[in-house]
């Protein structure tokens, strides 16, 4: 049976910035569920990414220690190989694609491990039926939604057959029921396959009676110690709560007049006519695919749709681009996708350069705004070396400075532990209420919205609901 061990490893991204991990000591027992968790910007991402090969090879140095798979240092092993016996799910899919459909992704994945044709044929189907996503298999990637994307990668992932099954953050984007799905299969992966997993969550729901054992990376220590299931406690699991919409529309700048939405071959949404209240945070819910994001896209222009978006009474078409893009924001679901400079300084001084509210978003403001996200010590870290977590709050901060009237806010909250969860949910509302905007923000994750979100609608059967039950 495959074994990984991690010895004595302390690794550094760069010199001018501490050590990233310190002396992490590891040997996940074959054939155990793992659960490995820590705040956002811990070293999570790092460690898993470290044990996959592939790091240092893709940037950074090891400090002291060694990472050996069957014994043998995990980067003298052939790639292929390596991929036989450690999968690795990144917590940014669109990282991991090469080709232009899941079909073909998990086909060229198969055909780098030099596996047997007939072998491959067959694993494609049973793969994609895993994960529930047979019926996209042909679809082109691009077209997907962020969770059905992590789908393709897991499936991906399992088609390889390693005895290491490593995922970060893999339900990030990924709704309620298909969480719950998953989740279950990857303990049928442990249990029937003796497969070892080993899991990144922000989110512990569901756990509790899955997980072998709990393993937490310290953030001031950086180094790894064993957790107990008390950890659990710390995570209040509520029922889904629904947030009524408001009745009050008055001045609502923005509308909806019979909008549809088609992608690809598949119609999302049809005749949506809604005015969103002006002042409020709305939450904008739906299953994975039903056309969230897409609806995003087709407010701020990036997609083609039918009926009108109203801006003021008037349609939005006929807005110049250029003034449509300084009056709906849309804070992208990939942080990366946004980032247009490289160190957050600088990411930060070009949005507060073309700031429309430049009398807020003073050199005091935005310090207060660094110190309430934890991201003082990183003002000059590279960003595309911070965690996927320290990358969302810094793309938020960056857009809210942009000052846009209505911001949209694509999956805000994915890859953040719940303390971030709410320091980013407390920077958003301050920022409308304080200059009267307006937003809506995306998200699966919806324990601690409470007190931040006024209303509710949802995409479901191709139609925007917005009359939904309040809780009681």
């Amino acid at each position: 049976m495959t074994t990984l061990s991690v010895n004595h490893f302390s690794f550094q991204y760069d010199e001018t910035h501490p050590a990233q991990l310190h002396d992490v000591t590891w040997q996940p027992q074959p054939g155990s569920f793992n659960l490995l968790v820590g705040p956002s910007g811990s070293g999570k991402s790092t460690l898993l990414h470290a044990m996959a090969g592939l790091l240092p090879h893709y940037g950074g140095q090891i400090l002291q220690g060694n990472i050996a798979l069957d014994g043998v240092p995990i980067d003298t092993v052939a790639p292929f190989e390596r991929s036989k016996r450690v999968g690795l799910l990144f917590q940014n899919p669109n990282r991991q694609f090469a080709m232009q459909t899941p079909t073909e992704e998990l086909r060229f994945a198969l055909e780098n491990l030099q596996l047997p044709k007939d072998v491959i044929e067959a694993r494609i189907p049973e793969s994609l039926t895993a994960v529930g996503i047979s019926h996209l298999a042909h679809h082109k990637i691009t077209t997907l939604s962020g969770g059905e994307k992590q789908k393709v990668a897991l499936a991906t992932v399992l088609a390889l057959g390693s005895d290491f099954i490593l995922l970060d953050e893999p339900f990030a984007n990924v709704d309620p029921v298909a969480r719950e799905s998953l989740l279950a299969l990857l303990k049928t992966l442990q249990q029937d396959l003796h497969k070892t997993i080993i899991v990144t969550d922000h989110d512990l729901s569901g756990y509790t009676s899955l997980v072998d054992n709990i393993y937490q990376l310290n953030p001031e220590t950086k180094s790894l110690q064993v957790a107990s299931q008390d950890i659990f406690a710390q995570f209040i699991e509520v029922a889904p709560a629904w947030f009524k919409p408001q009745v009050a529309v008055a001045n609502s700048p923005l509308a909806l007049e019979q909008v549809g939405l088609t992608v690809a071959d598949r119609t999302l949404l049809t005749d949506a006519t809604f005015q969103f209240p002006k002042g409020q945070l709305g939450l904008l819910s739906g299953a994975n695919g039903s056309g969230k994001s897409t609806l995003f896209a087709a407010i701020s222009h990036q997609t083609n749709y039918t009926g009108k978006i109203n801006w003021q009474d008037q349609d939005s078409q006929k807005i110049k681009l250029k003034k449509w893009s300084k009056t709906v924001g849309l804070v992208f679901q990939d942080a990366l996708d946004q980032f247009v400079k490289f160190t957050v300084q600088d990411e930060l001084a070009l949005s507060q350069k073309y700031s429309l509210l430049p009398n807020y978003w003073t050199n005091e403001r935005i310090t207060t705004a660094l110190t309430q996200l934890n991201l003082t010590d990183f003002t000059t870290a590279n960003l595309y070396q911070l965690s996927g977590g320290q990358q969302k709050k810094v793309q938020i901060l960056s857009m809210l400075m942009m000052g846009q009237a209505f911001l949209l806010f694509d999956e805000p909250l994915a890859g953040l532990d719940y303390a971030s969860m709410q320091q980013v949910l407390s920077l958003i509302q301050q920022t409308l209420r304080d200059n009267h905007l307006s937003g809506v923000l995306i998200s699966h994750q919806r324990t601690g919205l409470d007190s931040f979100i006024d209303y509710e609608i949802r995409i479901a059967h191709q139609t925007l609901i917005t009359e939904v039950p309040h809780a009681n």
